[in-house]
């Protein structure tokens, strides 16, 4: 919503800061001047920041993995002070959104590795091997006799030959100082020559298991082997598009890769400074609410002292959080926000809406007041008499207060001199809206209409932020039937037509007006179920109720100015009265003076103050109870920070 109808409050971070116990006590009187901080935790608890500074070193830690993959590349890091405070949050969601991808692109790399070791192992002994040989004969277990294939030292294979009779070698080929060996061995001594095998560092050549099924499809060493070579080259091919991706991914990233090892070397070194002084229990905790635009200042402030301490700034969280209040707004509005306050003080989360009050308020208690006389009186009264009934008359809110008095009190005297109205008596008449009960009221009840419908529509667009489907439907029914209802019922019950309405349009005037019923009806079935059908009248009634309460506008406008004319009249009387009844005219004049003096005077004090009360108590209750209460919840607590008071009135009775 635009400010000039409601504002919102001022943001919050909630900012923590550790420091040294040592320097506690000029760090409060750096957070007293700043008058930042509203307090809410104090503490030596330090447990979390040592879970946090672990945390850091661990995002740390991967960061720095990830830019160590990037080799090659020269990277100057430039930060903006915002940057430098990112949330953490945010940094290591980015880097583990990065590292995840690296580590399952650098997982894959090295399987496929290991499996190009393995066929490139499988290649060297096939290659190693006759082309035309047979396959299954390289490894094959029959009732008498048996074959397999090995690998390893010549004179191992020679010691291996010399040592067992009837294990014959059917084929070698040696390369240097490796040889491979198909040898034919008898089935019934398997045993020994497997353990002697082993005890003579000789390998058995058996195929991996993924290439046992590939094998079985080809016959001679010399096509498995062409199968195994393709194998190696789409393996390598693909490891070498898994580094390509890995580098990719890294490059891509490595600015802001860059930029947050900066970030998390400079908070790493601010923690590890404070918590080398952990096991002293030298550490203090203090946190709280701070005004996002003070926060840079009241940083710096500490920084400028040379304080050494680490902080951490985050966003309130909607549900769980419950910062406090400050209210800010436009010059003159500001001094409506005690009137707002005697509500109550708006939630964080909700609209402030001191300014459509402050609009209201003046209005309302200009148009009861509308009286020239009456409105210089209270002004006076509250520039000169006012501040002694109060404790503190230096307080921000009586000082407000006051100033929207006199502010209401000038409107009050622009209605009187519309009126011609100075202290009872009508000098001259600009206008008889003022003046004629019947205007007066019309005017009244238009100025109610608009009023009320404009809490109604905060009210709808609060459902439709909150996704209250029954208040929106209910808050919309009431729209639709007000806007076919009011011109229907305006032109067959009281022979008004609203100009630029075609006639034929009020034949179905009516039902449009019975669809918005239908859609209140149906939006209290949604907000409060059954009793919906019961209370959904009260929407209506609740309207014209709302709207003839504003009424009072005129019953009290015309009541100061009655009142008024009515003292006057008196002291007319007194006075023409005494002049008749006392002879000698001198006299009859000095007493005659003195009694209508009296008079006018008594019943000018008298009206006034019914006009300043009167005009106050009615004003805000139609800011309150026909205005705030359809969407305003007033339970917030005001944003007070540290302070420390070196002046204050005290009243002692």
């Amino acid at each position: 919503m635009p400010a000039v109808i409601v504002n919102k409050p001022v943001e919050m971070l909630y900012v923590t800061l550790l420091l040294p116990r040592s320097k506690v006590d000029e760090a409060l009187n750096i957070l007293h001047e700043a008058g930042a901080v509203h307090v809410e935790k104090l503490g030596e608890r330090v447990e979390e920041y040592l879970r946090l500074y672990e945390r850091m070193n661990k995002l740390y830690e991967k960061v720095l993995s990830l830019l160590n993959m990037a080799r090659g590349v020269n990277v100057d890091v430039k930060l903006t002070r915002q940057e430098m405070e990112m949330d953490l949050e945010y940094i290591e969601k980015d880097v583990d959104k990065v590292y995840s991808e690296v580590e399952a692109l650098s997982n894959r790399k090295k399987e496929l590795e290991e499996q190009l070791r393995k066929l490139k192992d499988v290649e060297e002994a096939l290659s190693m091997l006759p082309g035309e040989f047979r396959i299954r004969d390289m490894r094959f277990r029959g009732k008498y006799l048996s074959s397999l294939t090995l690998r390893g030292r010549t004179e191992s294979i020679e010691q291996l030959l010399k040592a067992f009779r009837g294990v014959y070698s059917i084929y070698t080929r040696r390369e240097e100082h490796t040889a491979v060996s198909i040898l034919v061995y008898p089935t019934n001594i398997e045993g020994e020559l497997l353990s002697a095998i082993g005890n003579l560092g000789l390998s058995l050549f058996e195929l991996p298991k993924p290439l046992e099924s590939l094998a079985k499809r080809y016959t001679r060493v010399s096509e498995f082997l062409a199968s195994v070579r393709e194998l190696i080259e789409s393996h390598a091919k693909e490891a070498r598009e898994v580094e390509e991706r890995v580098g990719s991914e890294i490059r891509s990233a490595v600015n802001d890769l860059a930029k947050y090892l900066v970030i998390l070397e400079n908070r790493i070194n601010r923690l590890k400074a404070l918590l080398a002084t952990r096991h002293t229990k030298y550490l203090f905790l203090l946190g709280g609410w701070v005004p996002r635009d003070r926060v840079n200042d009241l940083i710096q402030a500490l920084r400028r002292r040379g304080i050494p301490f680490y902080y951490e700034a985050r966003e309130p969280v909607k549900g769980v959080d419950e910062p406090p209040t400050l209210l800010k707004n436009p010059p003159v509005i500001e001094w409506y926000e005690p009137i707002v306050k005697f509500f109550g003080m708006p939630r964080y989360w909700e609209w402030d809406p001191t300014p459509i009050v402050a609009y209201s308020f003046a209005l309302f208690y200009g148009i009861m007041l509308g009286d020239m006389g009456y409105a210089i009186a209270i002004i006076l009264a509250a520039l000169f008499l006012l501040d002694k009934f109060v404790a503190d008359p230096r307080s921000r809110d009586y000082l407000f207060f006051k100033r929207a008095l006199i502010v209401s009190s000038i409107v009050g005297f622009a209605v009187g001199f519309l009126g011609g109205s100075f202290l009872g008596f009508q000098i001259y008449t600009l206008t008889d809206v003022f003046v004629d009960p019947l205007k007066f009221l019309v005017i009244a009840l238009i100025i109610g209409l608009i009023h009320v419908n404009i809490s109604h529509a905060l009210t709808l667009i609060k459902g439709i932020r909150e996704k209250l489907v029954g208040e929106v439907l209910s808050e919309a029914g009431l729209f639709v039937a007000e806007l076919a209802g009011i011109p229907y019922v305006m032109y067959t019950m009281l022979n008004t037509p609203i100009p630029g309405i075609p006639t034929w349009i009020y034949d179905y005037l009516l039902y449009i007006a019975f669809a918005g019923v239908a859609m209140i009806v149906v939006g209290m079935l949604k907000s409060i179920g059954v009793l919906g059908l019961l209370l959904w009248i009260f929407n209506l009634t609740g309207l014209l109720g709302d709207v003839l309460s504003y009424s009072r506008l005129a019953g009290v406008g015309m009541a100061t100015i009655f009142l008024g004319a009515s003292f006057n009249t008196m002291a007319i009387l007194a006075y023409e009265g005494l002049k008749a009844l006392i002879p000698v005219e001198a006299a009859a004049l000095a007493l005659g003076g003195i009694i209508a003096g009296f008079i006018m005077l008594f019943g000018h004090l008298l009206n006034t103050a019914l006009s300043a009360l009167g005009g106050f108590v009615h004003s805000l209750r139609l800011c309150f109870i026909e205005f705030l209460s359809k969407f305003y919840e007033g339970t917030g607590y005001p944003f007070e920070p540290l302070r420390i008071v070196l002046s204050k009135r005290v009243v002692i009775e």
